[in-house]
């Protein structure tokens, strides 16, 4: 069920403030992150983009390699989708890295053009993450002006405890590069992140 909000989002990050954005959105009910993780909440990053949430949507899931520089192949295994042969939830998007590496990640929401989210699988994946359980929820909205607001919110828990201190900035720091990256190459701008 669609439904009109009106938001008025102020965000702080750090010691300095960043600017006030209004978010008129039409958009489905955000995804429950407490059906999909027991992962802590971490951060929330927001950006803004030029173009509507039809085109941008299928530009973050598909051509990773084109806004995060290590990774120089994504392909999709849909063997496991809940659409058999079809992108869909159960799907897996796989990022090869320049060194030959993969991160597997499972679709664990897909509802074009409004949301999706993904996991990382461990096992499957060539690639160690610092992490003991890792999910990123994207939420798209229509901005009002023909573009798209994105807010992505990332949980994850460090895999060995107390080490958190020094997984968190890493983690956020490729989130944040990840993200301005994005913006410059579909066209937007880096809104900010903020702690949870």
């Amino acid at each position: 069920m669609l439904r009109r909000r009106h938001l008025l989002v102020s965000l702080a990050v750090g010691s300095f403030a960043l600017p006030t954005v209004g978010w008129t959105e039409e958009r489905a009910s955000r995804v429950d992150a407490a059906e999909r993780t027991d992962a802590t909440l971490r951060r929330i990053v927001r950006v803004e983009f030029d173009a509507p949430p039809e085109e941008i949507f299928p530009q973050l899931l598909n051509r990773v390699d084109l806004y995060e520089p290590s990774i120089v192949q994504v392909r999709f295994d849909h063997a496991q989708s809940l659409t058999p042969g079809k992108i869909g939830v159960g799907s897996r998007r796989i990022c090869v890295f320049a060194d030959g590496r993969e991160l597997v990640e499972p679709l664990i929401v897909y509802a074009p053009p409004r949301a999706y989210g993904y996991t990382v699988d461990h096992e499957a994946s060539t690639m160690s993450l610092p992490v003991s359980e890792i999910v990123l929820l994207y939420d798209f909205a229509n901005s009002g002006s023909g573009g798209t607001f994105l807010e992505v919110r990332a949980y994850f828990d460090p895999r060995i405890p107390g080490t958190g201190p020094v997984i968190e900035p890493v983690l956020t720091g490729t989130l944040r590069r990840t993200f301005q990256t994005a913006a410059w190459t579909f066209g937007g701008r880096y809104v900010g992140d903020e702690n949870h």
